[in-house]
């Protein structure tokens, strides 16, 4: 039996935009991305893209970033990517109630004042599902996220739906999302995520 292609298959779509999900292939075993749901937040400067990755939780929470801000330690933190990862970002499903928002696709939005978000915290207090905090993003210069969908590297799934990006994490989120591919990537669920235990 041939095991590539039964996992692997033929992208046929290859031109990912902002509000795309990206899904790892199965047995990508790259630190930051393995079993990782990525966002693209938009093309950079370059033609390359950036993107959050949906569903790394890390150990730290808000309050360890702030830490005179008590109400943050209830809050999550995740991996968005391995740049720049001292600097923060948000997504949230609500709208430009915070000011210096950017839509990403409908109903689903990146980017607040941090003050705006402390105060919308403090009286509202922190509902997953709203918003979602992240450390760092994913970044691919130009060309080089096309080449690697091509590659089998990444299932993009351009039109996936927002109305619970930002709940679940991990190998459960990760596996709702190819659930989402439909069929053709039913194969990628029987794959262990540590190979040895097959």
């Amino acid at each position: 039996m041939d095991l590539e292609s039964i996992i692997y298959k033929d992208p046929t779509i290859v031109n990912p935009q902002k509000g795309d999900l990206l899904i790892a292939e199965p047995l990508l075993d790259e630190p930051y991305f393995k079993r990782s749901v990525i966002l693209l937040l938009d093309e950079d400067n370059n033609q390359g893209h950036i993107g959050l990755a949906l569903n790394k939780i890390t150990p730290v929470s808000l309050q360890d970033l702030f830490p005179d801000w008590k109400a943050g330690a209830e809050v999550p933190v995740y991996s968005g990517g391995p740049v720049e990862a001292d600097r923060l970002f948000m997504l949230h499903t609500m709208g430009d109630r915070f000011e210096g928002s950017m839509e990403v696709s409908p109903g689903l939005y990146v980017g607040a004042k941090l003050d705006d978000i402390i105060d919308y915290i403090n009286n509202n207090r922190y509902a997953d599902g709203n918003i979602r905090f992240f450390l760092g993003y994913s970044g691919w210069s130009r060309g080089q996220l096309t080449s690697e969908i091509l590659k089998n590297t990444w299932a993009l799934n351009p039109n996936p739906g927002h109305t619970d990006v930002l709940t679940g994490a991990e190998d459960l989120y990760w596996r709702r999302e190819v659930r989402r591919l439909g069929e053709k990537y039913r194969s990628w669920l029987l794959v262990p995520s540590n190979p040895a235990f097959n």
